[in-house]
This record gives C-alpha cells, sequence and structure tokens, in this order.
C-alpha cells in the first residue's frame, strides 16, 4: 500500500512539472492567466520556480528510500510550498479578480501530493502512536515551513515595473500600493475639463502611488491618438504631464492627426517621438479594455483609486466627482 502511495505522489509531481513547463511557455491567455504571469516573487518567475521546485520534489521523492532525510525534505517543501500558494490563491481572487487555470492546477497538485504522503504516513503508523515529544516535532516543523512559505510569499510577491518586457506605462511611485486609473478619451469634452484637477493633483498623485491613464475610447478617432500616448507614457515620464497637454490641445484641433502636427506640438519640449511597436500598442490596447471592464468603468472620465495590499477601491465618476477635494479624500481613506 505504501509504494501506491509513493508512485501516486511522483506523477502528481510530474504533472505539476509539465504544468509549471506550460506555464513557462505563457501558452495560457485564459481569465488571469495573463496577468498573474506579470507577478514576481523576488524578481523571479513563479513558472521558475515552479519548474525548479517539481524537478527537486520528484528526485527527493524517487530517492526517499535511499536518503535517510529524502521523504522528511519533500514533506518540508510541499508544506512551504502549500503556504506559498494561499498567497497565489488570493491573488487571483482579491488583486487580480480572474482565474489562471494552470495556477489553480499547480495548487492542487501540491495540496494532493502533500495530502497523499499525509495518508501513507498515517497508514504506516502503529495502532499504537506515543504523543512523545520527538513525534510532535515533524508535524511542528511542517507547521513553521507552511507559515514561512506563507509570509515568504506575501511579502516577496510584486509586479515588476517593465512585467514580461513590455512598456510601463506606470507614472509615479512604482512600488506604491496605491494605484491611480484615470480613464479618458482624448476627444471628451469632460475629461479636457478634469485635465485642470488632474495638473492639479499630479505631484500629490505620483508621490502617493502609482499612476496610470488608460485610453478608454467612446469616439472612435480617439484612437488615432493612442499611439502617442503610449510612447510618451513609456519614454517621457518625466514630461508625461505637458505631453499629455499638447496631445489634447492637438485634439481640439483635428480627429485625425498627423505626424507633424504631434511634432509640432511636442516641440517646445525638446521631446523626440518614439514610435512604439505594433503589437506594443495592440496589447496595451487590449490591456486597458480589459481594465475598464475589471473596474466596470463605462463613461469617461472615470478615475479609479485602489489599495493594491487591501483591495479597497474607490470609483470617481465624471467632473463632478473628480474633483480635487474628492481625490485627495479618496486618497486618504485608502491609504
Amino acid at each position: 500500500m505504501h509504494k501506491i502511495f509513493h508512485y501516486f505522489v511522483i506523477i502528481l509531481l510530474a504533472a505539476g512539472l509539465v504544468l509549471s513547463i506550460l506555464s513557462a511557455t505563457s501558452l495560457c491567455n485564459f481569465g488571469g492567466c495573463t496577468e498573474a504571469h506579470q507577478y514576481r516573487l523576488f524578481g523571479l518567475s513563479f513558472p521558475m520556480f515552479g519548474i525548479a521546485f517539481f524537478t527537486a520534489s520528484i528526485l527527493l521523492t524517487s530517492l526517499s528510500g535511499r536518503l535517510r532525510w529524502g521523504g522528511v525534505l519533500v514533506d518540508l517543501l510541499l508544506a512551504g510550498a502549500g503556504g506559498a500558494e494561499i498567497n497565489m490563491i488570493l491573488l487571483q481572487k482579491y488583486v487580480i479578480k480572474a482565474w489562471c487555470p494552470l495556477c489553480l492546477g499547480i495548487a492542487a497538485v501540491i495540496y494532493l501530493a502533500a495530502a497523499t504522503r499525509l495518508g501513507a504516513s498515517l497508514t504506516h503508523r502503529t495502532e499504537e502512536f506515543h504523543m512523545t515529544l520527538k513525534s510532535l516535532g515533524k508535524p511542528m516543523l511542517l507547521a513553521v515551513t507552511f507559515l514561512l512559505g506563507f509570509f515568504t510569499t506575501f511579502y516577496g510577491i510584486a509586479k515588476p515595473e517593465a512585467a514580461a518586457g513590455q512598456p510601463n506605462l506606470y507614472l509615479g511611485k512604482q512600488e506604491s500600493k496605491l494605484e491611480i486609473y484615470l480613464f479618458s478619451d482624448w476627444l471628451c469634452p469632460n475629461c479636457l475639463k478634469v485635465e485642470e484637477v488632474i495638473e492639479t493633483l499630479y505631484p500629490v498623485m505620483t508621490q502617493k502611488a502609482r499612476v496610470q491613464f488608460v485610453d478608454k475610447i467612446i469616439h472612435p478617432e480617439a484612437v488615432n491618438f493612442v499611439p502617442y500616448h503610449l510612447s510618451f507614457a513609456t519614454y517621457e515620464k518625466a514630461k508625461y504631464l505637458p505631453l499629455r497637454k499638447a496631445l489634447f490641445a492637438v485634439a481640439q484641433k483635428t480627429k485625425n492627426p498627423s505626424y507633424d502636427d504631434i511634432k509640432a506640438a511636442i516641440a517646445p519640449l525638446h521631446v523626440t517621438y518614439r514610435q512604439l511597436s505594433f503589437l506594443d500598442v495592440t496589447q496595451q490596447m487590449a490591456a486597458a479594455t480589459k481594465l475598464a471592464e475589471q473596474f466596470k468603468v463605462n463613461a469617461t472620465p472615470t478615475m479609479v483609486i485602489r489599495n493594491a495590499r487591501t483591495s479597497k477601491m474607490r470609483s470617481l465618476v465624471g467632473s463632478s466627482e473628480i474633483t480635487v477635494e474628492k481625490v485627495q479624500k479618496a486618497l486618504k481613506e485608502l491609504e
């Protein structure tokens, strides 16, 4: 019976290795896959951790009959991974708000393998079990390892500035738990009106939060300004706000700007437009659409302020709500 447990654990771990390899290929594009794969643990990708973890676990499990501490090390690895997976599940539910099937599959493998190891341990014991200090030592060690895995990932999980090699559109305090998203359309009159408020608040916003200006296309012609906006947010963060003001000025004159129109508008700022690839632009437009769906944004302008750690957020819609006083109050409440 013990051998059945042993081989079943190896099969489970092998399945986890396959899922980790698939995750590393970025083939999964369901639900929260794309977003989940942007997160890192102390700067390293989760698929790489998974491949190393399952490879080591398979080797130790296979050699557990020969190595004195092989089985204990496997149990410790599974306990630490079990604690870590709690944070990954919570991240998907409360932060990403979408599920990654591969991530959930890996979590299921870890918990099934741990449960199988526990079952094998219980069936291997004799009926007379004495609660000695020695017998309690391993459960206590596993509990500590479980908590260590939980707290390590709790403090180590983060999204890097330029995740997956994509343009980093965030401005301001990159590592802040506060996030501000302003959804606007380049041809929206109320959006232009709100820009005065943003200009006043911009120093405070960028000192306290990481800020992203998101294109929410209401007027079809507004898409003509998106590539310029994305380029400026990526390459010209220090001058982004005056560049944004220049784009709105062009939008008041024409709905279909030429390169010369943009070049003339930004010339006083001594900025050279750096074109993003077509793939980068389309990916960021898709990401903007996803953000709008995630925060249920249906109108412009809309400002979403969120605490990424607690997932609490406030939505301010229209020029009547996006005011200096109301934005400052929301920031203070969510800090």
